[in-house]
């Protein structure tokens, strides 16, 4: 699509929404409804929104996974969400956005793609970016450090599998999984991302359920019927599979996805169905924010927030167009990722269920020692007053 095409797109999507009044939903304008440029419509998307005013800038970090869909669709599809919400993005070039809401532009938003969401508290810390989406371990973690990180509103839940080789006719469930573990004459390698994902956290406290003696690859303990080993980073899962570096591996999709579509492995469980039961539709990932960055900027997180509030909205109304956005975002193919963002929850909610499974989530991790600072005390309601800040988040989400 040409730069005229898209603003045509865009100016289209916004006289829809004048019609239909801010606030009220209208079928979102598909890309393909447009057909010609005109530039009389260019100008009028000026005199409508004043794209030259000057306003702060919010920079964004995300990682180029699915579970952070409401950025691709927030950037990708926003002449469909601006006639249907409020508050959309307009596109200014490279990374940057124009944030509108009710028809005024707010603030601008970078999109800045950090390598691993293991990086991004760090990334955040650095002065990469004001507002992050990653994995709420990684959060958790680099907030009981006093890095000044908070988590400021949940994203995403589940998406966590088990993977075993493609010619596996071992195993085909978790039962079965188990009673191959348990027959094999060596250790079973079970590949891994990072040390904190929360996948390995669900995983090892499924095997301590079960009583399966485990250790990491790199201290290997005798006896041991599993041998963790760190892949350094989801890339490299799906190779270690295909070469035999592993003999199975936990991740989160889109990689599980993918290695069914490449005929390298098979998907044989999610991970939130796994015992003790303590994660079922647990959080993998969440938006976090500075202390400095609410402070200096809280009317531009705020807005931000119910931009990504209603990115989530249309993600769970337009499943496969947002698997389509999220594709051509990550660069996967559009099936791999319809399937991989089924076995995921989209919802920006603080609910009961969330804040318990996050309470599951800290305990486990103060049982692994992870914990040095002020999450090392098992008190559920200072916990929340230290991690949590959802002062920007709609209070429709709280």
């Amino acid at each position: 699509m040409t730069a005229l095409s898209r603003w045509v797109l865009i100016t289209t999507a916004i006289l829809t929404l004048l019609v239909f009044g801010c606030g009220e939903q209208a079928e979102p304008i598909l890309s393909d409804d447009i057909t010609d440029a005109d530039t009389t419509i260019v100008e009028e998307i000026v005199q409508e929104v004043d794209l030259s005013v000057e306003v702060p800038l919010l920079k964004v970090g995300f990682v180029k996974q699915d579970h952070h869909s409401a950025v691709f669709v927030s950037a990708l599809r926003s002449a469909e969400m601006s006639s249907m919400y409020p508050v959309y993005l307009v596109p200014l070039g490279e990374q940057f956005y124009a944030l509108v809401e009710n028809g005024v532009k707010v603030a601008e938003i970078e999109f800045v793609q950090s390598q691993g969401a293991i990086n991004v508290p760090n990334n955040m810390v650095a002065g990469l970016f004001d507002i992050g989406f990653g994995g709420v371990v990684p959060f958790a973690s680099s907030a009981d450090k006093a890095s000044g990180v908070k988590i400021i509103a949940p994203l995403h839940s589940r998406g966590d599998m088990l993977v075993v080789a493609a010619d596996n006719e071992e195993v085909s469930d978790w039962e079965s999984f188990l009673a191959w573990v348990d027959s094999a004459e060596e250790p079973i390698t079970v590949g891994f991302k990072s040390p904190m994902a929360v996948a390995l956290i669900i995983f090892e406290s499924a095997l301590t359920e079960e009583g399966i003696a485990y250790s990491m690859q790199s201290n290997p303990v005798e006896g041991s019927k599993i041998l963790l080993f760190n892949a350094q980073g989801q890339p490299n899962l799906n190779p270690s599979l295909q070469n035999g570096t592993v003999d199975a591996y936990i991740s989160n999709n889109p990689s599980c996805a993918l290695a069914e579509h490449s005929g390298i492995g098979k998907c044989v469980s999610e991970l939130s169905d796994l015992p003790p039961g303590d994660f079922t539709d647990h959080p993998c990932c969440a938006i976090a924010g500075l202390e400095s960055a609410m402070l200096e900027k809280p009317e531009e997180i705020a807005a931000t927030l119910r931009l990504f509030e209603a990115a989530t909205d249309y993600i769970n109304l337009y499943p496969e167009d947002a698997a389509a956005a999220a594709a051509e975002w990550i660069g996967s193919p559009v099936d791999v990722e319809i399937i991989s963002m089924a076995t995921s929850g989209y919802d920006m909610h603080v609910t009961e269920a969330w804040q318990a499974n996050m309470d599951a989530i800290l305990a486990h991790m103060r049982d692994l020692g992870a914990f040095t600072g002020p999450l090392s005390e098992d008190d559920t309601q200072a916990n929340s007053a230290f991690l949590y800040d959802f002062s920007q988040l709609p209070e429709n989400l709280q």
